[in-house]
């Protein structure tokens, strides 16, 4: 990836415009689809929704199931197996002290999970696009965009931004 040479916030700030940038493409190119199946309770701090029509219901599986197990890593305070989500891309440019670093200034909410729900998946170019809705112990809503990537069967998290949302 050609930000490689960027420090660590500017990587995130990078992702998260690269992240807007991909939902305005998918909206503008009529991948959007507002119809939401009906949704399934798993548990009391998480949710799945159906798939949604530009990623496969494999590929919905199996990306919710990767974003569910690193935030049970965060909610578990399991920075190094938090961070074996990550993709190989992404731990070759960024360590687990800085990875570890950002997350408890930029994204400690992750840490103090109440509640999540994967939303939809949105793909495009190879990447894999997930909303997730999160609620924290302090009961703050927040909207997550995930970018995952996939290798055959190994899925991994190429980078991530989360944006407060309405209560």
């Amino acid at each position: 990836m050609f930000v490689k040479n960027l420090p660590l916030r500017r990587r995130f700030s990078y992702v998260a415009a690269l992240i807007q940038s991909l939902l305005v493409a998918l909206l503008l190119t009529g991948c959007s689809n507002t119809t939401q199946s009906s949704q399934q309770s798993v548990n009391s701090r998480e949710s799945i929704a159906q798939p949604s029509p530009s990623c496969s219901t494999e590929e919905y599986k199996g990306g919710s199931q990767w974003i569910k197990g690193q935030l049970k890593a965060f909610g578990e305070s399991a920075p190094s197996v938090a961070y074996s989500y990550t993709s190989e891309n992404f731990r070759k440019q960024n360590s687990l002290d800085s990875f570890v670093a950002v997350i408890k200034n930029q994204y400690s909410m992750l840490l103090e999970l109440k509640s999540y729900q994967v939303g939809e998946c949105k793909k495009s170019e190879g990447y894999f696009l997930f909303t997730v809705a999160l609620v924290d112990n302090s009961n703050l809503n927040y909207t997550m965009q995930y970018v995952l990537s996939r290798a055959g069967k190994n899925w991994g998290v190429e980078g991530a931004a989360v944006y407060a949302s309405g209560s």
